[in-house]
């Protein structure tokens, strides 16, 4: 029976598409009507036209399934907060109760380490209280999804796994990485605060793995896992990789912490004043990721589902940087 993946064409759910591919799985993919499916056509993927918000292609995507990874998510911290309701709670509800329904028997939800707030401030794990961060609709999302995965786990014995991905990088990731890329190689990033602070920085593939694993194991229904890589590296030693990388200068502009988050407030309140939909350039969450303190344990991954990271940070660097340079020379 076919292994059914939401958000099959995004950074992470393409690779785990890759991974179940490999292992000659059966893959059946939703994706959006438009999404680009060459890759997907390319590897046998079975597609399914469909949308989050659609019930009716949600209830066909699950028939005949056994196996569900759920990727699809509204990302960034930027837009309508209904948009992010309509797809990360109510989709998310209505994709359980489906497979529920289909008799899918194993169910991934990849959440994220948002759920813990944006700067941790020192370390966290997975005891630690869920957090919604102020006008981060991205966060009450996810958080609020959490929710609606423990209400099914408690009140319908759901067998569903969270899995909490860090900061993820590498290859195919153009929102995040392939922009600091680029900011780096023209003169143009900055840094936030003195850049000692540590990223949750964890390399695509290995998520993909660890994602993998959740979807084997044994472990009971409900449980959740951190998956970063528990490699300290600092916001300076990122961008560093990246401007070796690239044969450029490391950026050397700092920005105070304190007025990277004012300058992200400010700039927020002022584009929904102005209603301009698109994302400001700096927004808080923007700041708090760069410059907050997150150092996160992922000693019950590696207990429970015996997941480590097999990329280590300076490798990740190279193969997202070889990744960049197809893009920025097309």
């Amino acid at each position: 029976m076919p292994v059914l993946v939401t958000g099959a064409t995004g950074l992470i759910g393409s690779h785990v598409v890759d991974l179940l591919v490999e292992r000659g799985e059966t893959v059946r993919a939703l994706v959006r009507p438009g999404e680009a499916t060459n890759r997907l056509a390319s590897q046998d993927v079975e597609l399914c036209l469909g949308d989050m918000k659609d019930r009716a292609s949600l209830a066909a995507a699950v028939t005949g399934v056994e196996k569900v990874i759920h990727c699809a998510a509204r990302t960034g911290p930027w837009g309508p907060q209904a948009d992010y309701e309509a797809t990360n709670v109510r989709g998310l509800e209505d994709l359980i109760e489906l497979s529920l329904a289909a008799g899918v028997q194993r169910f991934v939800h990849v959440s994220s380490v948002i759920v813990y707030g944006a700067d941790v401030r020192g370390t966290a794990d997975e005891t630690a209280a869920m957090f919604i961060e102020p006008h981060n609709p991205y966060n009450w999302s996810k958080v609020i999804g959490e929710h609606v995965v423990e209400k099914y786990v408690r009140e319908k014995k759901a067998a569903i796994t969270v899995v909490r991905p860090g900061w993820v990088y590498g290859p195919r990731d153009g929102n995040s990485f392939g922009r600091f890329a680029a900011m780096v190689k023209n003169g143009k990033m900055v840094v936030i605060g003195p850049g000692k602070n540590h990223v949750p920085l964890v390399y695509v593939t290995d998520v993909a793995e660890g994602i993998l694993q959740a979807l084997d194991s044994q472990q009971p229904a409900g449980s959740a896992y951190t998956l970063v890589n528990d490699e300290l590296v600092t916001q300076n030693e990122f961008f560093e990789a990246i401007a070796h990388e690239l044969k450029v200068p490391a950026p050397r502009i700092h920005v105070p912490y304190g007025i990277a988050r004012w300058i992200g407030d400010s700039a927020e309140a002022a584009f929904k004043l102005a209603n301009i939909q698109q994302s400001p350039p700096l927004t808080r969450y923007g700041a708090q990721l760069l410059g907050g303190e997150n150092c996160l344990s992922i000693a019950k991954a590696r207990q429970e589902l015996g997941w480590s990271p097999q990329v280590n940070f300076v490798e990740g660097v190279r193969r997202g940087i070889a990744w960049f340079r197809t893009i920025d020379s097309a």
